[in-house]
Order: C-alpha cells, then structure tokens, then sequence
C-alpha cells in the first residue's frame, strides 16, 4: 500500500548557548519604564524576576533586528550591534548567516524566512551566482498552489538498463544489476570529518536509516552496539590501494565504495564476480579531467561515481573550478556521448545551504552528500582547529538520540525547500530537475552575454 513520505520533525534544543546576531545594550538613562517590553513582538526584553522595578538584560538571541524597541524608548537608552561571535563565526561560503540557519533548521526542522530589509547582493561566486526558474509558483493547478504531496524526491543509485530485452517464450534475457531507491537525493557522508565519535556515528546511522537515506563511513570504523544487525542502509568506503579480493562486506551490504586508481578496471570486475548484488561506486577527487575519467567509467560498466569537492566546493587544480562548472561539463560531456543515464553521480562538497540541493542536481548530480552541514546542523562553529580532543562545544559528547532528532530536522527542512522549488517550478518529480539547466539562470553568463558586444567591455563579459 502507497504511504506517503514524510521525515519526523520535532524540535530539539541546541546543547551550546545561542549565538545572537545582534548585541542590544541598555544605557544608564534607561528609567525602566517598560516601553521596551511592550514594543517588542518576540520577547528580547523583559522586567527582572529578582526586581520587577527594573528591566532585566536583553534576551539577544531573540532579536530579529526590526528596531522597533530602539525606535520606542523615549529615553533613547537602547542601542544595537552586530554579536561580535556572530561576526567571527562564519568563513567562505559557510558564513555566520548560513550556519544560523543551519542551526535553527536542525533545531526546528523548518522553512527559514528571509527577505525582510534586505539590501545585499544577488550574486556571488559558486553557486550564489546561480538563479532558479520560479515560473510556475504563480500557477494554481488542481493540487494546490504546489501540489508538493503528489512531488517525488526519491532518486536511484545503480544502473538502469535502457531497454528490457525478451526471449520468444517471454522471459527477460536483459541482465539486471543491484539498484538501490532512496526517497530523498541526500545521503550522510562521515568520512571526511575530523571528529567522529562512537555516539555520534550512532546518532548518525540512526538518522540514516529513519530517512532510509545512505550512510558512507571508513571501512574498518566501529560499529556501536546498537547497530549490530542494521547495517543495510551503511556503505563503506574501503582505503586506498584495497584488495578486492580479499576484501570483506556486510552480509546485508546493498553498495560499497572503492578509491579511484589506474586499475579500476581490475578492481571492478573483481567486485562484480565477488559481489554481485552489491552496488559499486569509485569515489574520486575532482580535479583536470574528471569529466573524461568519468565518461570512461560510465563506459566501463560502473554503476556509480562519488565526485568530491573541497568544503568551499571547488575543485582543486584547473583554476580551482566550483562543483557548478565542473558538474555541467561532467554532464555535458556524457550527454555528448549518449551515457548520461548508465552511471549515477554523486557528489559531495561546499552544500551550504537548501538551496544548493536543487542547484547541484541541476548542474548535472544524481545526489548530494551532506558533509560539513551535518557537524553544523550538530551546533559546530567550524572552527579551523578543532579535533578529536579540542572541539570546544564538546560535539562528541553528544547523545545518538539528539544526533538523530537534530539530522533529520536539517533533513527534513531541506527537503521541504526542494519541494518548494520543485512545485515552483511545476515539476513531479527530483529525477526531472537533474542536468536540466535551462531551468537556471548563470550570473557570469548572463553578464558576458549583456556587456561583451559592448564597446568597453572585457573580453570575458565584465566591465572594465
């Protein structure tokens, strides 16, 4: 029977004090007057419970910044800056706003709200150059103004045969390998990060398999207690230089990961022979040539690839080109020779935001592996000299069950945001939405086609 997809969503509290974005402070002249309290929507001030004749500290991590308090105080005694934590916190594209956003969304399991005031830019490097077809949210249809229950995210990981091949007495002769159906385009990937504890590989295991998402993991990681038997939805990524046939699995293995190297041909055949119920994807650094190197193993008869970007998405070497340019000339060139649908990619690397889901399945991915987002989702500050023994919020120490609740709230608000941009863009399915990127908008493109006729204009498209 049809049940509907849905991810549990509660609210879990942080461990970590809140970070506000804004600092009020009260002046001296401040007659206590209470104007304040009144004035303020969202609860920043209140009387003190010690002595209800004076107001107590400002509640910062409540403001919203709308300076309605400020603008009330016939004493003119409130004044407001931005958190010096707040501003120190965020680098590169994980900036302080994002990370607060990650934070509450792992929090609340819900949509942010953005817009009110803004006065920045709308453009920027990476994938904030990048903008989305909206063209249907204004079309009611008869679903609704999105129809979002009758949306599908769930994507496939494996080889999909083009055509089905019967014998004259009607039995299938078209060899099928192992595929596996995920209902979100994201799986968890811990493989990269500095801090893993015993608890929170449970914790994050455990949001793995409640998403009935994947969950990739070094090869030889110890397995917590409460996962004995509950593997399935795990995927090891053996070491470098793994012998395939020596090599060992879960019984329940659905997919493993081998390193690239020069003899993926060898290695893959062996792990065919071996495992032939088991889904393989090489997993490869991006770099110069990744496209070709890619087009190669899709021609080779590999089910899937995990291309890896730096946290900052780029690609390291070859001008250091973002996942976004890189994604579309791997796509492209598959296109070109006719393979596209035979090899699944994923890709991983700089997903900062919901909103880079949607952009990296358009570039070209199949998946999107969250790294760095689920440490942040955990409260992490992302500070660059954090390890095992120094992390100063103590993440390791965290309960499985409150790694859990806090991935699945992140998960869940960015699948609720693919939805919206999925309904926006009157599409039924994330499968549509891959490598389609006339449904984009590229800045640089857009500015190199606008000022290049242009007399004055670079040669590149902008100004000089």
């Amino acid at each position: 029977m049809f049940e509907r997809y849905r991810v549990p969503i509660k609210t879990v509290a942080g461990r970590a004090a809140p970070i506000p974005e804004f600092v009020i402070t009260r002046a001296e002249n401040c007659v206590n007057c209470g104007k304040c309290e009144k004035s303020c929507i969202y609860g920043v001030h209140k009387r003190s419970e010690q002595d209800p004749r004076k107001m107590a500290d400002p509640i910062n991590n409540l403001c919203k910044n709308c300076f309605r308090c400020i603008q009330d105080c016939p004493q003119r005694a409130l004044a407001m800056s931005p958190g010096p934590e707040y501003t120190s916190l965020g680098r590169g594209v994980w900036t302080s706003l994002r990370m607060l956003t990650i934070y509450d969304e792992a929090e609340t399991g819900k949509i942010p709200v953005f817009g009110a005031g803004y006065r920045g830019a709308f453009a920027g490097p990476g994938y904030d150059g990048m903008w989305t077809d909206m063209s249907e949210i204004v079309r009611p249809t008869r679903d609704g103004i999105h129809g979002r229950e009758y949306i599908s995210t769930g994507v496939d990981i494996g080889r999909r045969p083009g055509y089905l091949k019967f014998s004259g007495d009607g039995r299938l002769v078209t060899g099928l390998q192992p595929l596996i159906e995920i209902p979100i385009p994201m799986v968890l990937d811990v493989t990269r990060m500095r801090i893993v504890s015993p608890s929170l590989l449970e914790g994050f295991a455990k949001a793995a398999l409640s998403l009935g998402s994947l969950l990739f993991v070094k090869a030889g990681m110890l397995m917590p207690d409460g996962l004995v038997g509950r593997t399935k939805h795990i995927v090891t990524v053996q070491p470098e230089g793994t012998d395939v046939e020596s090599m060992s699995l879960p019984d329940d293995a659905r997919m493993a990961e081998l390193n690239y190297s020069d003899s993926w041909r060898k290695d893959a055949r062996a792990f065919r022979a071996r495992f032939p119920k088991t889904v393989l994807s090489f997993r490869m650094q991006a770099a110069t040539g990744v496209e070709r190197k890619i087009a190669e193993l899709a021609m080779g008869g590999v089910a899937a690839v995990h291309v890896l970007y730096d946290e900052e998405g780029l690609e390291p070497g070859n001008g250091d080109r973002h996942a976004k340019d890189s994604l579309k000339a791997i796509h492209r060139a598959m296109v070109a020779k006719s393979i596209r649908d035979e090899i699944t990619i994923i890709a991983g690397g700089g997903i900062a935001a919901a909103e880079h889901v949607p952009k990296t399945i358009i570039c070209g991915a199949d998946v999107v592996s969250l790294e760095r987002a689920l440490m942040i989702a955990l409260e992490c500050r992302n500070h660059i000299t954090c390890s095992q023994g120094s992390c100063p919020i103590n993440v390791k120490s965290a309960s499985p069950d409150w790694v859990e609740a806090r991935v699945e709230n992140l998960v869940g608000a960015w699948r609720d945001q693919l939805l919206e941009v999925l309904g926006a863009m009157g599409l039924r399915e994330v499968r549509r939405l891959r490598g389609e990127l006339g449904r984009a908008i590229f800045y640089e493109e857009v500015e190199r086609e606008a000022f290049s006729e242009i007399e004055g204009g670079a040669a590149d498209g902008t100004a000089r």
